[in-house]
């Protein structure tokens, strides 16, 4: 064969096609992880009375441009993973590999130029240096690697016109919304281009809307820009976003799901062929989330899932597997109540679950109050008439006030009922009711403190959950 045939410049675009295949699909094919958790331990004060496992024996692997977000409730040691990434948090055994290299072997000056250019960081309260302008904010990085002033100013100008905030470039954060604020940081920390993106809980401080622009943020960096982006959350409505969620849960990582179809933040829509929406289609929208992540699930078993979630925060891996298992039985009509409860204290090496008598108690009666709502709220829906819709939203309101112990005023009341018609009819999502729940009355809210709001939300997502048929 005549050599011109291989000549490498004739099959560029060949080339360019088998390249591109090495970026896509199952761990993007035979590529090799961009980082690597091998056997991961880290404890605090080590030895002593207060000794603390933070992460407890953690083996991952992060493929280059994938989402990925570490998952869990507070303190199951998510952050702590993020920031030993980062270089910043002592390893205490195992070993992280980036690019190939192990982190435990990097001198100081190797794990700073990683941390500053390998990384880029969000935080959620963030860390902006107050007395500095948004400029000076976004090019500090690179004043630290010596990048000229002119070379500099340019690379922010670029990523505040593309983030939409080029007007405040010589503004104080002090004088930008939460939500402008987030973007600056996201500029700082993309100035350096880094090849990952790692974020702590990068929305926690934002309202809804702010939340949803940052969100969306994350993902156009991760399709567009190619970046491998690691999220932090405790949100599960944040879950749909990424190509690979890992779960923790007490220092260990409980599980690892793979998304086959990542949702773009923004696209979802709860609005139906016939209009307007009803309970069950706002419903359907969280669980067909969920679906996303929860491959091969029956509707039932993700219903159980997300009402063992809400109920249970301290059963290991083992215990919560047969209490969902419980959970579907007792939701398709194959267990009593009372044949729940005897699963749930009988000892788990009998095949229970093997709780004790007070804490089942607890769980069967919060099953039940859940259930029995379920079932008025449907018997009563079955009735489409005005004053039966307002009986719904009397039922749902309710049971989402049945364990509050503050005062409502009337006045309160009426605008709770308004904001839960609006999120059952899915005029608002349920971050937006949180924000509305939180405000002033003045503001067109019900006047309720953060954590009270968050508590009523998640009592009202649950049985919309439930109410899925």
């Amino acid at each position: 064969m005549d050599e011109e045939y291989w000549d490498v410049k004739s099959y560029t675009p060949l080339l360019e096609l088998i390249l591109s295949l090495c970026y896509t699909g199952s761990e993007r094919f035979f590529m090799e992880p961009i980082i690597k958790v091998k056997n991961l331990k880290v404890i605090y004060n080590e030895g002593q009375e207060n000794e603390f496992i933070a992460l407890n024996d953690i083996t991952l692997d992060i493929y280059p441009q994938e989402y990925c977000i570490l998952f869990g409730p507070s303190g199951c040691g998510k952050s702590t993973l993020l920031y030993t990434m980062l270089g910043v948090q002592y390893i205490s055994s195992g070993d992280i590999l980036i690019n190939g290299q192990s982190s435990t072997h990097f001198t100081e000056a190797e794990k700073s130029k990683v941390a500053s250019q390998f990384f880029g960081i969000v935080f959620q309260n963030f860390n902006l240096i107050y007395s500095l302008n948004v400029m000076d904010n976004i090019t500090l990085p690179q004043v630290f690697i010596d990048v000229p002033r002119k070379e500099r100013l340019e690379h922010a100008e670029a990523l505040l016109t593309r983030f939409g905030i080029a007007n405040r470039a010589r503004s104080l954060p002090n004088n930008l919304s939460g939500g402008q604020q987030q973007r600056v940081a996201i500029c700082r920390a993309l100035i350096n281009d880094p090849s990952i993106l790692l974020a702590d809980e990068p929305v926690g401080n934002l309202d809804s809307e702010s939340a949803k622009t940052v969100m969306k943020t994350f993902s156009e960096i991760n399709r567009k820009d190619k970046k491998t982006v690691v999220l932090v959350t405790h949100d599960a409505n944040y879950l749909p976003y990424a190509d690979r969620i890992y779960y923790f849960k007490d220092g260990k990582l409980e599980r690892t799901v793979k998304n086959e179809n990542p949702v773009i933040p923004g696209s979802e829509s709860t609005k139906t062929e016939a209009g307007e929406p009803t309970i069950e289609d706002v419903s359907m929208e969280n669980l067909e989330k969920l679906a996303r992540v929860h491959k091969s699930v029956t509707v039932t078993e993700l219903k159980a899932w997300v009402l063992s979630q809400y109920l249970t925060e301290e059963l290991t891996s083992a215990q919560m597997v047969r209490f969902e298992h419980l959970l579907q039985a007792l939701l398709q009509g194959e267990m009593s109540e009372h044949e729940v409860y005897n699963n749930i204290i009988t000892p788990f090496a009998k095949g229970g679950v093997g709780l004790y008598h007070i804490t089942a108690e607890k769980y069967m009666h919060r099953i039940i109050s859940i259930v029995h709502t379920v079932s008025q709220i449907k018997e009563t829906a079955a009735f489409d008439t005005h004053a039966k819709r307002r009986e719904v939203i009397h039922l749902l309101r309710r049971f989402i006030l049945s364990d509050y112990t503050g005062n409502i005023e009337h006045k309160q009341q009426l605008r709770l009922d308004k904001l839960i018609m609006e999120r059952t009819h899915g005029e608002i999502n349920s971050q937006e009711f949180v924000e509305l729940l939180g405000r002033s009355f003045a503001e067109d809210g019900v006047g309720l403190n953060h954590h009270t709001a968050q508590h009523l939300a998640e009592k009202l997502e649950i049985i919309l959950a439930e109410l899925v048929v």
